[in-house]
């Protein structure tokens, strides 16, 4: 399926598709592969970024540091539980 340019910046557009292809694997692959407990973990660290990234004030960097110190207990509980 051909797509049109959104953006005429080369990077810009690479991280649009990007972005478009994380949500292709997640709704086609990974979603029906997650128990409950790590999808409302997960559901809660993706709605925390989404409300840090609509802060157009808020430098990146800070949204990493604050979202590294929110999802590290769950990255390190999910990396022990392999």
């Amino acid at each position: 399926m051909a797509r049109g340019h959104k953006f005429s910046d080369p990077l810009d557009q690479q991280i649009y598709d990007a972005h478009r292809r994380y949500i292709e694997v997640m709704e086609d692959i990974r979603m029906g592969a997650i128990s409950g407990e790590t999808k409302e973990k997960y559901l809660r660290i993706i709605i925390t970024l989404t409300e840090k990234l609509a802060l157009p004030s808020k430098p990146l960097s800070e949204i990493i540091g604050e979202m590294m110190a929110e999802a590290a207990p769950f990255l390190f509980q999910t990396m022990q539980n392999r």
